[in-house]
């Protein structure tokens, strides 16, 4: 019993420092009382909808609208141009993409696995320039792709799966949260990926 409890503190441990790490990094956006990038365009189609405007007529972007109302609803509920708020946002729904993450490789390989692929994407997402820490679409879009996928790839026995309605919701979620040429490799054959999933755990 010792063992097992021990390897368990560790991965709780390693657990908090990558969320800790996450937050670490992403401190700057909080801290930040101003738009970062991509945000001030998308703050005023925002608040546009907020006071009843409608997206591409009484305020023009190419984005795709469930991205413009995903951040109506910040304002709506934290008042207009609240940064801190966007930015609060941001960093949850960072931690859960990397979650999801967490629970694609641990279904694929084990649950150490999973944390390196939760701190690749909190190290890697915004890497290098201070606008990869924008609530932009790219982001966005990564939550529902990456839980789309943890769902569609779940061990089950049954030829039945429910869920995998679920999955596609999301996906089309993504579809409606960045615009089309960035799913390029996402919309796979979930066949294919399974059979990669497959090899990928009977390789020597």
């Amino acid at each position: 019993m010792g063992v097992p409890t021990h390897r368990l503190r560790q991965f709780r441990f390693a657990a908090l420092g990558i969320i800790l790490l996450t937050v670490a990094i992403r401190l700057p956006s909080l801290l930040h009382p101003q738009p970062i990038d991509d945000e001030a365009g998308y703050s005023v189609i925002a608040n546009e909808i907020v006071h009843g405007g409608r997206p591409y007529i009484d305020a023009v972007d190419r984005k795709p609208p469930l991205l413009f109302w995903t951040y109506a609803a910040v304002f709506k509920v934290a008042g207009e141009y609240n940064w801190l708020a966007l930015h609060m946002l941001s960093l949850i729904w960072t931690l859960a993409t990397m979650a999801g993450l967490y629970v694609i490789a641990k279904q694929l390989f084990d649950r150490e696995t999973g944390l390196i692929a939760a701190l690749f994407y909190s190290v890697f997402q915004p890497w290098w320039s201070f606008k990869n820490l924008a609530f932009n679409g790219e982001m966005v879009m990564n939550l529902a792709i990456v839980w789309a996928w943890a769902i569609a790839l779940r061990h089950s026995s049954s030829r039945l799966r429910p869920e995998l309605f679920l999955a596609g919701v999301l996906l089309c979620a993504g579809f409606l949260l960045k615009q089309p040429p960035a799913h390029g490799r996402i919309f796979r054959s979930p066949r294919s990926c399974g059979n990669c999933a497959l090899e990928t755990r009977h390789s020597p």
